[in-house]
């Protein structure tokens, strides 16, 4: 049997321990079970990649992207842009070379047709019409727009009395050539005068003073060598 007074005072301490050591349980458990449910945070394995800081693998290759190269579609293009603007230089450098190429050709063949007019020339001097215009021909195959060259060979065509090709000749350089051709104009007027076809002689001499208002003299001079000749 406890003494007086002893009971209650030792009931109240062993009540303040049992209170103090549940308490401490109590945050021993708590801290405990804290520590299991809150877990430390996985790192994010994407957090430090950007979309200029990344690589793409595959099975067979790799191709790392960054803002200096490029994607591969920009490469692509770049690729394809620097072949357009190679073909272009080649494009253009082809048709440089082939102009040059053309014009050589071109003053070699007027070249020949010189030759071959001065011939036709001393031919004609010569009364040798017929070779003046087999001359005259060959001088047009290698230069056949020179309305010279024509009116030459239509002038011997009219000596040798061959009018209607004479007159194929005159129209061809006035329809095709040089419209205001004067040579033209008169050589045909020639023409259909001794074809006797009044009309059209007359629309000739009518068309080649309208076209070369200021060569009537050279027109009157041209008449005028006609009546002499009795035409």
């Amino acid at each position: 049997m406890l003494a007086p007074g002893f009971n209650e005072d030792f009931l109240e301490f062993e009540s303040k321990v049992h209170q103090v050591m549940k308490l401490l349980e109590d945050i021993s458990v708590a801290n405990k079970k804290e520590g299991e449910d809150v877990k430390k945070p996985e790192k994010d394995i994407y957090q430090d990649i950007d979309k200029n800081n990344f690589i793409v693998t595959t099975r067979e290759n790799s191709v790392s992207v960054n803002k200096k190269k490029g994607t591969p579609l920009e490469e692509l293009q770049r690729t394809s842009d620097s072949a357009i603007e190679m073909d272009k230089f080649t494009f253009m450098q082809q048709l440089e070379l082939d102009a040059n190429d053309r014009h050589k050709a071109f003053k070699e063949r007027e070249r020949i047709a010189q030759n071959f007019r001065a011939l036709g020339n001393e031919a004609y001097r010569k009364a040798n019409y017929e070779k003046a215009i087999n001359m005259y021909t060959k001088a047009i195959d290698h230069i056949k727009d020179s309305p010279i060259l024509y009116n030459n060979r239509a002038l011997s065509y009219i000596k040798l009395k061959n009018f209607k090709r004479a007159i194929m000749d005159c129209d061809y350089v006035l329809n095709k050539l040089e419209e205001k051709n004067l040579r033209s104009w008169l050589y045909r007027s020639a023409a259909y005068k001794r074809l006797g076809d009044e009309n059209n002689f007359e629309n000739s001499i009518k068309l080649a003073r309208k076209n070369n208002p200021k060569k009537g003299a050279t027109i009157d001079e041209f008449l005028d060598k006609l009546k002499l000749e009795g035409i």
